[in-house]
């Protein structure tokens, strides 16, 4: 048996280019394409975030109303379950931002200021959902300062809307490309295990257990996991480091989509992965060909 693992051992380090190439090329672009659409997957969800956490929720005051009323409304409501943050508008303030706007002071021609105190509420994205939403306006008119609350609704619809159907054809996508990505890799691994079946069936032959024929291609077959993990880790950081180049003239911050942990966690998922699915691979191949009888190889 010592001499078939040094044969096997032999055979495995001295694998030429046109062989091993293909199979590393292969396993690492597989590799790249889930650490790709990983890294769109993630960057879709927290862009939908951002939309969802920059949808308004305007609250007019009563004309009764004070400054004091809106600051407590203000420091009552940022506390509340589901709200990111509130902005008080003081009427003064936004009168005057007005007449700056028109050219015109409409306040010395009205003699009174017809804008009321209003607060801007911004919910977490979580919580931006219709239902959430209506419960939401309900609590806000319960408060007897509220005049009103306005907000885009067909808005926050649509958007919702979109989220779904998009959360639905990328989980499409990713779902068939895990099973692609699956036969790829059992396929490029059966390939390269075909041209030693019989050194495989002579070990057999010989007395050798299972995990004995399995080992030196378990440790050869990791090696390249490995090793592809490593170069499609590599191809998405210069995407993802060239993206944040500004002298490439995209306008995309990518650090405010995906950071630089959530690119490492994703980098060691595909080092996990690819050592997973190769394990897994080289496992099944090398037991198919322990399976199968001598008139079976050819």
């Amino acid at each position: 048996m010592t001499t078939f693992a040094l044969i096997v051992a032999t055979k495995n380090n001295t694998d030429n280019l046109i062989s091993l190439l293909p199979t590393i090329l292969s396993i690492s672009s597989v590799l790249f394409m889930v650490g790709l659409l990983g890294l769109v997957l993630i960057a879709s969800k927290k862009q939908t975030d951002i939309i969802k956490e920059n949808f308004e929720i305007r609250v007019l005051l009563v004309d009764t109303a004070k400054a004091e009323d809106g600051e407590r409304l203000q420091k009552f409501w940022t506390n509340v379950q589901g709200v990111k943050d509130v902005q008080f508008i003081d009427k003064s303030i936004a009168a005057k931002s007005f007449e700056k706007e028109i050219g015109q002071e409409f306040t010395k021609i009205l003699d009174i200021n017809p804008i009321p105190h209003a607060l801007i509420i911004r919910l977490n994205a979580g919580f931006s959902e219709q239902i959430n939403l209506a419960d939401f306006e309900t609590e806000l008119k319960k408060e007897s300062l509220v005049e009103n609350v306005d907000y885009q609704t067909d808005l926050l619809a649509n958007i919702n809307k979109n989220v779904k159907l998009l959360v639905m054809i990328l989980t499409a996508v990713s779902f068939l490309f895990a099973l692609i990505s699956i036969a790829l890799i059992n396929s490029t691994i059966r390939l390269s295990l075909f041209a030693r079946r019989f050194i495989i069936k002579s070990m057999q032959y010989v007395g050798a257990t299972d995990w004995f024929i399995m080992k030196p291609f378990i440790k050869q077959f990791l090696f390249y996991g490995f090793f592809s993990a490593i170069i499609a880790i590599a191809c998405l950081g210069a995407i993802y480091f060239g993206l944040q180049n500004t002298s490439l003239g995209i306008a995309v911050d990518i650090e405010e989509l995906i950071n630089i942990k959530v690119f490492a966690a994703v980098s060691l998922i595909l080092l996990g992965l690819g050592t997973f699915l190769v394990l897994f691979s080289t496992i099944f191949a090398v037991k198919r060909y322990l399976r199968l009888q001598n008139d079976q190889l050819n």
